[in-house]
């Protein structure tokens, strides 16, 4: 038997809580957690510690001992350059929206709203020169606000509309003057209305290609994504899942991921998946062009290769690329089945069937995971199709194919999304957000209360996690899981309730469900021995809330890799019912044992560890808790 290494051991410190919830089968709750290195190195209490411990320096650090402890949450779906360019614009939109300072701009719910805001937002930037830019115009909620009415209201400057989803934007002539745009140029678009000034998915590109160096300005793009990271930390996220990376220019995301996540301290991570078919236009020396041309996804390919070594401590790459299939849910786009839309009009095509039907072909058989946005059931017939083909062609294993937003899939579809081995990453803010007018306007009662169907999913055998898409969502992990659990919607009602999760589910999907979905479950979504040392730090445990209540819950920081990073204060979601602006806890100093064999004093009993100070700590709890009981008595 070879002799153990007499080589110093890493400096250990031990995370102590009142709860730990692992998210792990096996040893689903702990109140210890030995780190060394930004690892994982043991879990259980702090007699189970004890090997550990010997010949090392230690920390046990108490700063965590009243609160509560889970992984670090995981976004599995945002677009970090979409909130660098959408952060620094004036939000007006039908719901509430948190800024990256923790105030809160209020919904326009109503025509009346939406007009006073707009007309405030727009008169507190003087300058007419410049570009006034708001975020969350929903035509369906707040009227009418095409070129002839943006005209009326401000003649003199340029004012750029962003729809709520991001597909659509809406100018007034000023602004389209000012983008150098005209007939001749857009050339009869399919997805543009010229005369009301209205640009929709890919007929966007127009707007948004020439807004591209107002917008890459560092002093708006790196203020954006900061805000980005700032509101990503509030919500407990420690690792996000880029779903689109390279959009913009991949040189340019990386170097603002740098300043921002490296240089800037941001304690998170970012996995990158290639934007499929932005690569492939790039490589081909095409432009982004309607839903129906063809795309050369086997230059992308080529051209994706390179990037891999690229990867950095806080940004990592993944072997997987993005596709779409159908128009956004937020605009009412996604493609739909019959009986379709209440209005007749029809949705619309990212990537036509056929166009979709080649990037999947591609990036299958050369092995890699594919991701595929789509919304509307006649979006998933498609991809759905594209994925049998794929796998009549080249059958593969544990291919991970990824659903996401699922916004509406009809319920004959979900055993062939089982049968073909796909998973699903969904959007439940979609519930909350739009269940209530999508029933009104659009989808009618019935296909309303069964936006995204999160039940009939797991119980098919998916995987299911969360995403936020965020500027789609807010970045809160627990709210997504709060919306997929209750099925609640803005007004109070309870829809499709047999769609429901458990608490248990809903929690997997924003820990080690969303990892699994980017293929990073080896390395975080669960605390146990030899993952990152990434943990959300909580006021409040979910277990004790409870389904109800998990937008409740208060985040007070995060440990990113061993290292807290403690919020100024603790954060509830943006929906909670409590308030979010409860002071920090005081935070005792951690207290340094010497380097020798830690000997137990006793076995658990009564929830204690059996180490003095746990016993002494308790007694303290115990004692502030009686306290607090008399002076509200």
């Amino acid at each position: 038997m070879s002799k153990p290494s007499s080589r110093p051991a890493t400096p250990l410190t031990i995370y102590v809580a009142k709860c730990i919830h692992t998210m792990d089968e096996s040893l689903p709750r702990a109140t210890a957690v030995g780190v060394a290195d930004g690892r994982i190195v043991a879990v259980g209490d702090l007699a189970s510690m004890a090997p550990w411990r010997e010949g090392r320096q230690v920390t046990v650090d108490e700063r965590f001992a009243d609160m509560v402890l889970m992984p670090g949450l995981i976004d599995n779906h945002i677009h970090p350059f979409l909130g660098a360019l959408l952060m620094p614009t004036e939000h007006i939109a039908p719901e509430p929206w948190r800024q990256a300072d923790g105030s809160i701009r209020p919904a326009a719910r109503t025509p009346e709203d939406y007009r006073r805001l707009l007309l405030e937002r727009v008169a507190a930037h003087p300058d007419k020169s410049d570009w006034f830019i708001s975020f969350g115009y929903q035509p369906a909620l707040h009227g009418k606000y095409g070129r002839a009415e943006l005209d009326a209201l401000f003649p003199d400057r340029p004012v750029l509309l962003i729809q709520r989803s991001f597909h659509e934007t809406y100018l007034n002539t000023a602004g389209v003057d000012k983008l150098g745009l005209t007939a001749e140029i857009v050339g009869g678009h399919p997805q543009v209305d010229w005369a009301d000034g209205h640009f929709f998915e890919t007929g966007n590109k127009f707007v948004m290609s020439r807004l591209m160096r107002y917008f890459l300005r560092p002093q708006w793009y790196h203020q954006g994504l900061k805000q980005t990271a700032q509101l990503m930390h509030q919500g407990g996220i420690t690792t996000a899942g880029d779903m689109l990376f390279g959009g913009i220019d991949p040189e340019y995301e990386l170097a603002a991921l740098d300043a921002v996540l490296h240089r800037g301290g941001a304690p998170m991570r970012v996995v990158n998946v290639f934007d499929g078919r932005g690569f492939s236009n790039r490589a081909s020396g095409r432009s982004a062009g309607p839903p129906d041309q063809a795309v050369a996804f086997a230059d992308g390919l080529k051209a994706m290769q390179p990037l891999f070594e690229r990867a950095g401590p806080k940004v990592w790459f993944s072997k997987a690329v993005k596709l779409f299939a159908d128009g956004a849910m937020f605009s009412q786009l996604m493609q739909m089945q019959a009986p379709g839309y209440i209005d007749g009009h029809r949705g619309e095509w990212l990537m036509a069937p056929p166009v979709l039907a080649q990037g999947v072909s591609t990036f299958w058989n050369a092995g890699w995971q594919i991701h595929v946005h789509v919304n509307g059931d006649g979006g998933m017939a498609s991809v759905l199709s594209a994925l049998e083909a794929a796998q009549a062609e080249k059958p593969r294993f544990d291919h991970r194919f990824f659903l996401h937003h699922v916004g509406f899939h009809a319920a004959a579809q979900t055993a062939r999304i089982a049968a073909l081995g796909a998973h699903a990453s969904v959007n439940p803010y979609y519930i909350h957000a739009l269940a209530d007018d999508y029933a009104r306007v659009g989808l009618g009662e019935e296909r309303a209360a069964q936006i995204t169907r999160c039940g009939s999913l797991v119980r098919a055998g998916l995987k299911v996690s969360f995403h936020s898409d965020f500027m789609m969502a807010p970045p809160e992990p627990l709210l997504l899981a709060w919306c997929a659990a209750t099925r609640t919607t803005g007004s109070g009602r309870v829809v499709a309730p047999a769609e429901r999760l458990d608490l248990l589910q809903a929690l997997r999907g924003v820990t080690i469900d969303a990892a699994w979905a980017l293929r990073v479950e080896h390395e975080v979504g669960s605390i146990v021995a030899g993952k990152r040392a990434d943990f959300c730090v909580m006021l409040d445990d979910p277990f004790e809330l409870g389904v109800e209540r998990l937008k409740d819950v208060r985040i007070a920081g995060t440990v990113f890799e061993g290292t807290p990073h403690m919020l100024q204060r603790p954060m509830a979601s943006l929906h909670a019912a409590l308030p979010d602006a409860s002071p920090a806890p005081a935070a005792p100093a951690p207290r340094r044992t010497p380097a020798v064999r830690y000997r137990p004093v006793a076995a658990r009993c009564c929830g204690l560890s059996g180490d003095v100070c746990d016993i002494g700590r308790q007694w303290a709890t115990w004692g502030a808790t009686a306290a607090r009981g008399q002076a509200s008595a």
